[in-house]
């Protein structure tokens, strides 16, 4: 049986950081031991102003990368998960990646168990509310796309 793909890891997205995150450059830069020798000190600026020269190109491509990510799991929603939070709200939540996220999915609520019930299998088959679970996902998803697209355009 084959893995469904999710649409949430990408190559350059996972290795240029967040501003919370060292990105694996600066992590591989920051190695060196206390006292490194000349030829060491020499490749490793040398390496140093190599990335500096190009780092706007690969956080460029960083961005257009998470865009795509996006867009390929907005294209391709198959796989949408309910859930009670605070025994109040059901939420829908499906792959979506977002860089500097703390998960690799969004999440948003489409519901309240006193009006739609609590029973998430018998919900999970309800046309209705699934079109409309996939409805605000989707807009969500528009809504972070768009903002990034904006990025792009301003940094490019």
């Amino acid at each position: 049986m084959s893995k469904k793909t999710k649409h949430v890891h990408g190559v350059l997205t996972e290795v240029v950081g967040t501003n919370k995150e060292l990105s694996e450059f600066e992590r591989f830069l920051n190695l060196s031991p206390p006292s490194p020798s000349d030829d060491l000190t020499k490749l490793t600026q040398t390496y140093r102003n190599s990335y500096t020269k190009i780092k706007p190109t690969i956080d460029k491509l960083a961005l257009l990368e998470e865009i795509i990510l996006q867009l390929r799991s907005k294209e391709n929603l198959q796989e949408i998960k309910l859930s009670i939070v605070r025994d109040d709200y059901i939420y829908a939540r499906s792959p979506f990646y977002r860089k500097g996220g703390s998960t690799k999915d969004l999440r948003v609520i489409v519901g309240k168990i006193e009006i739609d019930g609590r029973d998430l299998k018998k919900l999970s088959m309800d046309f209705g509310f699934m079109d409309r679970a996939s409805k605000g996902i989707v807009k969500a998803m528009n809504k972070i796309i768009e903002e990034n697209k904006e990025e792009l355009k301003r940094i490019w």
